[in-house]
C-alpha cells in the first residue's frame, strides 16, 4: 500500500514568502497536513478477522439467509456468540473469521476437468427440414 506523504509543502511546489503573509494559505496546509496524518494513521490498522452475516452476504453478493444456511450445514466455520446466561441474541450473533471465507471460498473454486477436451467448433448434425416457403 502507498503512503502518502503528509506534508503538503514537501508535494507542493510554491514560494514560502508567499504562503507566510497568507493567513488563508498557512489554515489550508495546517489542515490539510493534519488530514493526511488522520489518513495515514487510519491506514494501519488492519481490518478485522471476525465477519458478520451481513458483512459475507454484501462481499459475495448474496442474501444473509444464503449465509446462515452455509452456516447451518457446517459448509463456513462460524462462532454462534451468546450471553453470560446461555441466551442467544436475536440478531448478530454469528461471527466468522476471514480465513474461514477464504477456505470455503477456496474449497468452491470451479476447476477444469483434467482430461476432458471440449470441442466447441465440432458441427452439429441437425436434421434436414423441408423448407415450404421456396427460400
Amino acid at each position: 500500500m502507498t503512503k502518502v506523504n503528509p506534508r503538503i509543502s514537501d508535494n507542493l511546489a510554491f514560494d514560502k514568502a508567499d504562503s507566510e503573509g497568507c493567513s488563508v494559505c498557512r489554515d489550508l496546509l495546517t489542515h490539510l497536513d493534519k488530514f493526511f496524518d488522520m489518513l495515514n494513521s487510519t491506514r494501519r490498522y488492519k481490518e478485522s478477522d471476525w465477519l458478520t452475516v451481513e458483512e459475507i452476504a454484501t462481499e459475495l453478493k448474496i442474501s444473509k439467509s444464503i449465509v446462515y444456511r452455509l452456516i447451518r450445514l457446517g459448509e463456513l466455520e462460524a462462532v454462534n456468540i451468546v450471553h453470560a446466561d446461555g441466551e442467544v441474541p436475536k440478531k448478530g450473533h454469528y461471527r466468522i473469521r476471514r480465513e474461514s471465507l477464504n477456505h470455503y471460498l477456496e474449497s468452491k473454486e470451479v476447476k477444469p476437468f483434467p482430461n476432458q477436451i471440449t470441442h466447441s467448433s465440432r458441427s452439429r448434425h441437425l436434421p434436414k427440414v423441408k423448407n415450404h416457403l421456396g427460400l
